[in-house]
């Protein structure tokens, strides 16, 4: 009997090495490195200036985390990529399953009449790691200075400002310094003060030749906020 027992063991201490071997092999290839893609199986990403940082940025960065399928590595190494065509190298830190590739966008006048994209693509990362799937190693970011269609909900809520317009919103950004999601923080005479404080300062604006309209087109955009 014990002799039928200590075979047993030995068939599973046996079976146990043997799956432990198995499991190693699965990782003597190539490690994998890719960006990680949305549901949908793209990389894509977008920034707005109109609703992110400050109103007077014209540059930024964007985020496209970098994921290894396989070990981490002990040590940093060099990653490559182009942006539009441009090589780059950035680095991969060590120990990390994920890591940030930022890529710089910029702003101009022209920004706000129309968008552009931006081209990324990983083109290599040393000999231990494969760039794949080929899908995933692509991404592009949109990039836009644009208000349309994003009036807040909170707008409706005061009558301080008047009628709501696109150029009235952005400019009242402008004198915030950025984008504001919410007038929560004020009282209604609090946030009635400040919207008299933004229509002085268009009307500033206006005396000094920086003229803008109401939505008729000929009524300074100071008048339509409300005493």
């Amino acid at each position: 009997m014990k002799k039928y027992i200590y075979l047993i063991l030995f068939a599973m201490a046996f079976l146990a090495v043997s799956c432990e071997e198995s499991k190693l092999e699965t990782w003597h290839g190539k490690n994998y490195l890719h960006f990680i893609p949305g549901p949908d199986g793209s990389v894509k990403a977008s920034y707005n200036f109109a609703t992110e940082g400050t109103t007077a940025q014209t540059s930024d960065s964007v985020p496209l985390p970098i994921e290894i399928w396989g070990f981490m590595e002990e040590n940093d190494f060099s990653l490559s990529v182009t942006i539009d065509g441009k090589p780059v190298t950035t680095t991969f830190r060590a120990g990390l399953p994920v890591d940030t590739l930022w890529v710089p966008v910029t702003r101009d006048a022209g920004l706000l009449s129309t968008s552009y994209t931006v081209k990324v693509e990983i083109t290599g990362a040393g000999s231990d790691y494969e760039i794949s799937p080929e899908s995933y190693c692509k991404a592009e970011i949109q990039v836009q200075d644009s208000l349309e269609g994003l009036q807040p909900a909170w707008w409706a809520t005061t009558q301080a400002l008047g009628p709501y317009s696109t150029l009235k919103f952005r400019l009242f950004n402008i004198y915030s310094k950025g984008f504001v999601k919410s007038i929560d923080n004020y009282t209604a005479i609090a946030f009635k003060d400040y919207a008299l404080e933004f229509r002085e300062w268009l009307r500033g604006l206006w005396e000094a030749g920086q003229k803008y309209y109401d939505a008729d087109g000929t009524t300074p955009l100071y008048e339509s906020i409300p005493l």
